[in-house]
């Protein structure tokens, strides 16, 4: 009975010790770093603290502890690096900063922890990380990063030997994409027996390749009348290099500047040829421009989404070929079959039409030789009755226009029925007509112009 009483005195006391023990360490003195960041020249200091919430918070301290480490990271531009050449001001170079910062947290390595220490309500976190083994580290990083980029390079400029200047493109852009985390630097190397910074060299090359690039309209100046179709055999643009070499695979960006801009996205064809379709010519502006560019977003959209990469390609000269509209109105010779009781007579429609047409800025010619366009008007009127001496009159008519080239009808629309009523059966005629050159005036001329032009 003694022994076991001894025995349970002796674990109080144990449990007792411990539970001081932890609540000590759980309170223990706190350490200097806590208390001010150390200064250490030859690494670089992480320190973060966070609220003890959630399950996490040990994880959301190492991730702050390392972003602090990556901010002392300082990313310096080189003056022979591809950026410095290129930058004209200030906002590329800071984005990339910006880039280089975030992407050094996700990617930085041999740092190690010196300590950890916590409160009732707050965790602390201390990382460092040697600034020679960071160095090092980085060196066999742009070593590993110019192996590749040297690949694509090289790899890039057999495409280009054979006239493939789709995938010598796109290759390049591969190559700067290996190596786009260290643009800062001058990533000297040596090609070809001499001593190059990479990137610059890549930039100059896919430059040259630009501008060996040419590209030719079908035609520089194109007549067309207006509400006629362009289509891809009318508009194209031929691709080659400066030797003559026809180019496959070359996407162009083309612009059809009229009143409004629309723009196209076209390919060359195994002829080098890029054919354009811009369907109906609506915009009646006399001087109009179809503009195409070399479309190096297309041409790299699904290569890289690097947007460091995509804006160092803005930099290289675009090459453009261009073809100028000239849009005249159509002409129109008009036709007009006017009848009253069955009888030709006089026409009253047609010279509505033809003041209606010219107010708007299309010709009428007197010959059909002339014209581009044959407008026909049907017309006639008949008795309804009469009563009491009152004749009432009832017109109907149709209105047609049709091309002359291939006899295709545009317009097809029925004249409304008009009625007159007056004393006598042709003054209840002239009453009908006069109604009906109402409505071709305001409602049928005006939509045929708006439905087969957009002034």
């Amino acid at each position: 009975m003694e022994k076991y009483f001894l025995y349970i005195l002796f674990c109080t006391l144990f449990i007792g010790c411990k539970s001081s023990e932890d609540s000590f360490s759980k309170k223990s003195i706190v350490p200097d770093w806590v208390q001010k960041t150390p200064v250490n020249s030859d690494y670089y200091i992480g320190i973060y603290s966070v609220q003890k919430v959630g399950i996490d918070y040990r994880e959301k301290a190492k991730r702050g502890a390392l972003e602090n480490i990556a901010s002392e990271i300082s990313v310096y531009i080189s003056g022979e690096s591809v950026l410095k050449t290129l930058e004209t001001e200030g906002a590329f170079n800071q984005e990339y900063r910006q880039k280089i910062k975030i992407q050094s947290t996700e990617d930085i390595e041999g740092y190690e922890l010196m300590g950890a220490w916590e409160s009732d309500t707050q965790y602390w976190v201390y990382y460092r990380l040697s600034k020679s083994k960071y160095a090092q580290i980085k060196k066999e990083r742009i070593d590993k990063a110019l192996t590749i980029g040297k690949d694509f390079f090289r790899r890039s400029k057999e495409n280009h030997d054979k006239n493939n200047y789709h995938d010598a493109f796109i290759l390049c852009v591969k190559s700067l994409e290996s190596v786009s985390k260290y643009l800062d630097q001058p990533l000297k190397t040596i090609m070809d027996g001499k001593e190059v910074c990479f990137a610059t060299e890549v930039m100059s090359y896919t430059q040259e390749m630009v501008s060996e690039i040419v590209i030719t309209p079908s035609q520089p100046k194109y007549s067309i009348v207006l509400g006629e179709h362009l289509k891809e055999d009318d508009i194209y643009f031929v691709v080659k290099n400066n030797e003559g070499v026809l180019l496959s695979q070359i996407p162009l960006r083309c612009q059809y500047k009229a009143v409004f801009f629309k723009n196209y996205k076209i390919q060359s064809d195994e002829l080098g040829r890029a054919g354009l379709s811009i369907g109906k010519i609506k915009q009646s502006k006399q001087e109009q421009f179809i503009i195409a560019n070399l479309d190096f977003e297309e041409l790299t959209a699904n290569q890289t989404k690097d947007k460091i990469v995509l804006k160092l390609l803005n930099y290289i000269p675009v090459k453009t070929g261009k073809i100028k509209l000239n849009v005249t109105p159509p002409k129109v010779y008009i036709e007009s079959y006017e009848k009253q009781f069955g009888m030709i007579k006089d026409p009253i429609l047609k010279p509505t039409a033809k003041q209606v047409l010219n107010s708007r800025g299309i010709q009428v010619v007197s010959s059909k030789k002339e014209a581009d366009l044959i407008m026909v008007i049907q017309s006639n009127t008949k008795i309804l009755g009469s009563n009491r001496g009152t004749f009432q009159v009832e017109l109907t008519g149709a209105i047609e226009v049709k091309k002359v080239a291939n006899g295709e009808i545009v317009f097809s629309e029925i004249i409304q029925p008009a009625k007159g009523l007056q004393l006598n059966r042709v003054k209840a005629s002239l009453d009908a007509y006069s109604k009906a050159e109402t409505y071709v005036k305001r409602r049928l001329i005006p939509k045929l112009t708006n439905q087969y032009f957009a002034f």
